[in-house]
C-alpha cells in the first residue's frame, strides 16, 4: 500500500480513535468532568513538542550516526525525568491528583522519541500506523471499560497513560535501536540549539489550545473548559482527515529535494490540501449542528457548536498553510517559523482580553491565524525561491467553495444529507474545469 494510506491511517488512528473515545465519553461524563481532566492535562500539552517536534524532527535532519542519536536520546531521558518530577510536585501542591497521574507522560515520551523519529526518517508508516492502532484500541478498551464502571474523568487519564506507555515499548521494538555510549555532555550541548530552537517552536505552536484551555478554566469555568475541549477534539480530528497525514509525509519528502525541486513540488502539495481541506472543512460546518448532539448529546452540543465555528478558520488557514510550513523547516528556516509561532501566539493573546465568552476567545485564535498568514507569506515565499504565482493553486478550491457556498445561499433550504450530496459533487465538478482545459 502507499505511503500516503498508511500515513492516513496513522494520523486517523492516533487521533481519530482518541476523539472518537472522546466524543463517546462526552455522553457519559459532565462537562465539569470533562473540563477537570482538560485543565489537568493541559500542561501536559504545552511540553509535549519538546519531545515530538524537538527530539523527532533533529533526528530526521541531521544524519543517523550513533553518537549524534545517543546525545538526542540523553537530552530526550533527561528532559522527561525533569519535566514528571516538575508537574508531579506542582499536582502535589496544589491538591491535583489527575496532574499527579498524568505527570508519568513526559517521561515515556522522553523514552521513546528518538525511536519514534527514527521510524519516521526511515519512512517506516507501516509500522508507525500498526502501533499507534494497537496502543489507541487497548487503551480505549481500557478507557471504556472505566466509563462503564463510573470512574469518572479518571477514565480519560486511564486511556492517556495506557496509550503512551504501549507507544513508548512498541517503538523501541520497531525501531530495532539501543543507545550505545555514555552521555556527551559537549555533543548534547552541541546539539541541544537545534532542539531547542525546534521544540520552541512547536511550543509556541500548540501552546494556543492549551493556554485557552486554562484561561476558559480560570475565566468562565470547568462546565465552559469542557466545552473548549470538546471543540478542540474535534478540530484534532477534523485535522486527522485532512492536515496531519499530509504534513506527515511532507517533511522527510520535501528533505530529499534540492531547492529547485523543492519549489517545483510545492504546487502538487498545496492543491492536494487545498482541495481536500476546503471540503471536509465546509461539510463539517454544515453538519456538525445536526450531527455533534446525537453523538454526544443536546446539551454539551449546544455549548460545543459554536466555539468549533469559531476556530474554523484556523483550522483551514492551518492546512491551506501547511506544505509552506513543511517546506520551510525542510529548507532550514526554523528561525522563520520560531517568529511566526511567537507573533500567532502574541496576537492571540493580544486579542483575548476582547473575548467575553469561550466562542469570542477561540475567534480571536482564527483572527490571529490570519494576520500571521498575512505577515508570513511575503517573508517565506522568497526564501523559498517562490513569488506569489506559487499560490495559484489555491484558487481553484477557494472559488469552487465559494461558488457552492453561494448557490446555497440561494436555493430553498435543503435536507443536509442532501446538501452534504449535491454540494459535493459541485465541487467536485467545479475542480475538474480547469483539468479539462489543460487536456482540451
Amino acid at each position: 500500500m502507499s505511503p500516503r494510506f498508511w500515513s492516513f491511517a496513522l494520523q486517523w488512528s492516533r487521533v481519530g480513535i482518541n476523539a472518537g473515545l472522546f466524543l463517546i465519553a462526552a455522553r457519559f461524563l459532565t462537562l465539569a468532568e470533562i473540563g477537570a481532566f482538560a485543565t489537568a492535562y493541559a500542561p501536559i500539552r504545552l511540553t509535549q513538542g519538546l519531545h515530538k517536534a524537538g527530539i523527532g524532527e533533529s533526528v530526521i535532519i541531521l544524519a543517523p550516526r550513533q553518537l549524534r542519536q545517543d546525545a538526542l536520546f540523553a537530552l530526550s531521558l533527561g528532559s522527561g525525568t525533569a519535566l514528571t518530577c516538575c508537574f508531579a510536585g506542582i499536582g502535589f501542591v496544589f491538591n491535583a491528583p489527575l496532574l499527579i497521574a498524568l505527570s508519568a507522560v513526559p517521561l515515556l515520551h522522553g523514552i521513546s522519541a528518538v525511536s519514534e523519529g527514527i521510524l519516521r526518517k526511515r519512512l517506516h508508516l507501516r509500522a508507525l500506523a500498526l502501533r499507534t492502532m494497537i496502543s489507541q484500541s487497548l487503551a480505549a478498551s481500557l478507557a471504556l471499560w472505566l466509563l462503564s464502571n463510573e470512574s469518572g474523568a479518571w477514565a480519560l487519564v486511564g486511556f492517556t497513560l495506557c496509550h503512551a506507555a504501549l507507544t513508548t515499548a512498541l517503538s523501541w521494538h520497531s525501531a530495532a535501536w539501543r543507545p550505545k555510549s555514555r552521555p556527551n555532555w559537549q555533543y548534547q550541548r552541541l546539539l541541544s540549539g537545534l532542539v531547542i530552537e525546534i521544540a520552541a517552536r512547536d511550543l509556541l505552536n500548540t501552546a494556543l489550545f492549551p493556554l485557552m484551555q486554562l484561561l476558559t478554566a480560570l475565566i468562565f469555568g470547568l462546565p465552559a473548559a469542557g466545552a473548549f475541549q470538546i471543540a478542540a477534539r474535534m478540530l484534532s480530528l477534523i485535522e486527522a482527515l485532512t492536515l496531519s497525514p499530509l504534513r506527515f509525509l511532507a517533511l522527510p519528502q520535501l528533505r530529499r529535494l534540492s531547492v529547485r525541486q523543492r519549489a517545483a513540488a510545492l504546487p502538487d502539495h498545496l492543491r492536494l490540501t487545498a482541495a481536500f481541506s476546503l471540503w471536509v472543512w465546509s461539510a463539517t460546518l454544515l453538519a456538525a449542528p445536526h450531527t455533534l448532539p446525537l453523538l454526544i448529546g443536546p446539551s454539551p452540543a449546544e455549548a460545543a457548536i459554536p466555539i468549533l465555528t469559531a476556530l474554523a478558520g484556523f483550522g483551514l488557514l492551518s492546512a491551506l498553510l501547511m506544505p509552506i510550513n513543511q517546506a520551510l523547516i525542510a529548507a532550514g528556516h526554523t528561525r522563520l517559523m520560531l517568529h511566526r509561532a511567537l507573533l500567532l501566539v502574541g496576537l492571540t493573546c493580544a486579542l483575548t482580553p476582547f473575548g467575553q465568552s469561550p466562542t469570542a476567545l477561540s475567534a480571536a485564535i482564527s483572527l490571529a491565524a490570519l494576520l500571521t498568514a498575512l505577515w508570513l507569506l511575503p517573508r517565506a515565499l522568497p526564501r523559498l525561491g517562490l513569488s506569489l504565482a506559487a499560490l495559484s493553486p489555491l484558487i481553484a478550491p477557494l472559488c469552487a467553495a465559494a461558488t457552492v457556498a453561494a448557490l446555497f445561499a440561494l436555493l430553498p433550504p435543503l435536507p443536509v444529507p442532501v446538501q452534504l450530496t449535491l454540494g459535493s459533487a459541485l465541487y467536485g465538478g467545479l475542480l475538474l474545469i480547469p483539468y479539462r482545459r489543460i487536456v482540451t
